[in-house]
């Protein structure tokens, strides 16, 4: 009898739960209303601002480091064939990735990457920081004859793309690589340094999803900045 008043209760204890669950209503928001709350008035907390100062100033002493100097301005320009900040990005991604592979041939980063000008004068850490803050590394990628194609295609049609190591020039409804002036020819792969990020299809880059990546060197892109402006 003890056995049975237990599985009794066992049972009725089970579909007390079964119909609270079965039964628990299901909400949906219909309607949400939100206000923006005006905060500039607000005064900052010395003893916060007292923690943070010793942070802010290295950080700030760190930032204001001068690598190089730069006779003229370089500023970052959409819609333009050709700028002078993105021929220096993608000459400095192929001097760096040379120092890993000196086989590699060309570079090729995108206009989305860059985020910032650099000025005329002294170029500091903080700039270059501003230039390029994400952590991105450098990826050297082989390229065969059908994704060469499709990348001299997308830089084509991409106007500005910053890219180094190779000309481009459109006949017809073609767009032709030139090494020097002589053109690529069709059948030859070529070793591409770009961001890990773009080697991934990032910016509509698919030529490189079917391509293989040779190598990741570790490198960050800003790390290969900084190392070339202080050289």
């Amino acid at each position: 009898m003890g056995q049975g008043r237990n599985a009794f209760f066992a049972l009725l204890v089970f579909w007390v739960v079964a119909y609270g669950v079965g039964c628990k209503p299901q909400w949906i928001a219909v309607q949400s209303d939100g206000a923006f709350l005006v905060v500039k008035d607000l005064k900052n907390d010395a003893t916060c601002d007292e923690i943070l100062k010793p942070f802010s100033d290295s950080v700030s002493k760190s930032m204001g480091l001068v690598l190089c100097q730069s006779s003229v301005a370089l500023p970052k320009i959409k819609g333009v064939h050709e700028t002078a900040l993105g021929n220096l990005m993608s000459d400095i991604l192929l001097n760096r990735a040379k120092l890993s592979n000196p086989q590699v041939q060309a570079s090729l980063l995108n206009l989305g990457g860059i985020r910032a000008s650099l000025p005329h004068g002294s170029i500091t850490l903080g700039d270059v920081f501003s230039l390029m803050p994400f952590d991105n590394r450098i990826a050297i990628m082989h390229l065969g004859p059908s994704e060469k194609k499709e990348m001299f295609r997308y830089i084509g049609e991409h106007v500005g793309t910053p890219f180094s190591g190779f000309e481009l020039r459109c006949e017809g409804n073609n767009w032709i690589g030139l090494f020097n002036g002589v053109p690529i020819p069709d059948s030859d792969s070529l070793l591409v340094a770009t961001s890990d990020f773009l080697a991934q299809g990032g910016d509509k880059m698919n030529f490189f999803l079917t391509s293989t990546m040779l190598s990741d060197p570790g490198l960050l892109l800003r790390d290969g900045i900084i190392a070339y402006m202080n050289e």
